[in-house]
Parts: structure tokens; sequence; C-alpha cells
């Protein structure tokens, strides 16, 4: 399904998740100075544009936002929050040009199940880039403001509309603290197991030997061949190159014979690996993708 257009959602009543990127992984917020800047930003835009923020979290290179419109009015509100930011920005920083990547994004949400997720998905956004180790000690974020035992002394802007959002998800406080926490525990989980894997990835490299390479790179070269024939050339075809060093780990083919025949470092094998076995824990899209090239390489033909 192709993406709405922007004017054809662009009405009053309805909420979003709003997501705005640094260009090129810039740090957007270099400072905690700029961090309240922009927070002084969003109190306007609520009050200027009649806007309900019911989650946010501000990241260094980016930002989520969850809210409400009361008018049909998001491309001026969000034109106002970025420019005028921006524009302080560049003037603070003595810097020219874009700061944010291409124009932000905005998702429709009309289920609210979905908003309920989307919501704690913002809440473990530090946790997962390794920041804090729980979602209410981090100062940016409006997690804390849902979190009675935080201990952050902070009252919660009169534009969080924390009761709307409960109300909305049919939940209380507790329930949605709970959720986020078992969220939190699952994300624990999978990088304990994935570091696992990764150190066991390095243990077994470390005992090939020069012969075992010979050998091994000559079976991994008609593997390749296979994937050509099958797939189609991997050389100009970044997420089916990626997808086959997965497969290459999987196969038990060696961290070292991977790197060295498709011209990779041993750093860039393991990250291509966590990055690929992430995406088929949350995207099921991606689950699709893999066991359709699963499905072209290894069946009998």
């Amino acid at each position: 399904m192709g993406r709405i257009n922007r004017k054809e959602i662009n009405q009053e009543n309805l909420c979003y998740h709003i997501i705005v990127k640094g260009v090129e992984g810039t740090n957007i917020f270099r400072e905690e100075q700029d961090k309240i800047k922009f927070f002084h930003l969003m109190t306007k835009m609520s009050k200027e544009f009649k806007i309900s923020f019911f989650s946010f979290v501000l990241m260094d290179t980016h930002f989520h936002l969850l809210l409400k419109t009361e008018q049909a009015n998001l491309s001026e509100a969000m034109h106002f929050l970025n420019s005028s930011y921006v524009h302080w920005y560049n003037r603070r920083w003595t810097r020219k040009g874009h700061l944010f990547q291409d124009r932000y994004k905005s998702h429709l949400i009309l289920n609210f199940l979905y908003l309920y997720t989307v919501a704690s998905y913002l809440a473990l956004n530090p946790v997962e880039a390794g920041l804090v180790d729980s979602p209410e000690k981090y100062p940016w974020s409006s997690f804390l403001y849902f979190y009675p035992s935080s201990g952050s002394g902070k009252v919660a802007p009169s534009w969080l509309k924390i009761d709307e959002f409960l109300n909305l998800c049919q939940t209380d406080r507790k329930n949605f603290v709970n959720f986020v926490e078992k969220n939190k525990q699952k994300l624990v989980n999978e990088k304990n197991r994935a570091n696992l894997e990764i150190d066991y990835l390095n243990h077994l490299s470390d005992q090939i030997t020069n012969q075992e390479l010979l050998n091994s790179s000559l079976d991994i070269n008609n593997f390749l061949l296979l994937v050509k024939k099958r797939l189609g050339s991997i050389e100009d075809n970044k997420r089916l190159k990626h997808l086959i060093v997965y497969i290459l780990i999987k196969e038990g083919f060696p961290t070292n014979t991977i790197a060295k025949t498709l011209n990779l470092s041993r750093q860039g094998i393991f990250t291509i690996y966590k990055r690929i076995q992430k995406n088929l824990q949350t995207d099921n899209f991606y689950r699709i993708l893999f066991q359709h090239t699963q499905n072209r390489l290894f069946s009998q033909k």
C-alpha cells in the first residue's frame, strides 16, 4: 500500500506518530540547552495550533512525537516547530543549511492498540540506545511523567494529555507502566541473546586454522555462485547481500571467511548479523522477505 498523501490525512481530531531525524545522522540536540529550547517550542506549538501531546522523546539525533490535532493544521504546526528550532539552532551554533533529514514523517494512528504500542516504543528508545537502563530515568521523555516513582519531582506540562491518552487506550497509569516494563525486559533479553551469539561467533572464528580457511573459501564460492544463479548479483543489491551474510553465518561459514570473500571487516559482519536479527524479530515484512529468499535459495531444482 502506498504512502497516504499528507493533504488527505491532514484533518482535525486525528492522532499521529511524528518522526524527525537529523540530516546524515547530525546531532540535532548537542547540549541540554537545545532540548530545553525545543521543549519551550513544543509548549508554544501546543498553544498556537491546539495540539495535544500524548508522548514524546528527544534523542540526540532524532525525536518522536505522539500527538493529536484539534484542527486540520498538522503541516502548519510542524513547519512552525521545525523551522523555529532550526533558525534558533543555526544561530546558536553558527551554522547554515538544513538540520533535519527531508520532511518529517507522519504515521496516522487509527487503532488505539497501535497508539498504546507506539507510546511504549517511544518510552524505550533511550533504553535501546543504551543511554539509561530504565525508561523513567531519561529526562527528555514523557514516560517519567507516567511513572510516579521516578523521583523527578517534575510536573507534567499542561499540553501532555496523559489522562486523555489513558482513556483512549482504556487503561490506567499502572497498566501502561507495567506494559512498558514487560517490553523493556523483552528488549534486554533480546540484546543479551544477540550478544551471546556474537561472542560465540567470535570464539569460533578464533579457532579456525589457515587450512580450514582455504577449504571453507572454496565452499563459500560455490555457495555464492548458487546465490547469483537463483537470486542475482549481491554486488548491486545491498539488502540481498546483507541477507546472504546472515544466511552464511547461520549455515556455519566462518566469519573470517565471509569477511575475506565479501571484502568486509569482521566487525562489519557482526553489525550486519545483529541488524538482520533485529529486523527478523520486529518486522513481519522482513520475515516474509527472508523466508522467500531462503525458499528460492534452498529449494530443490
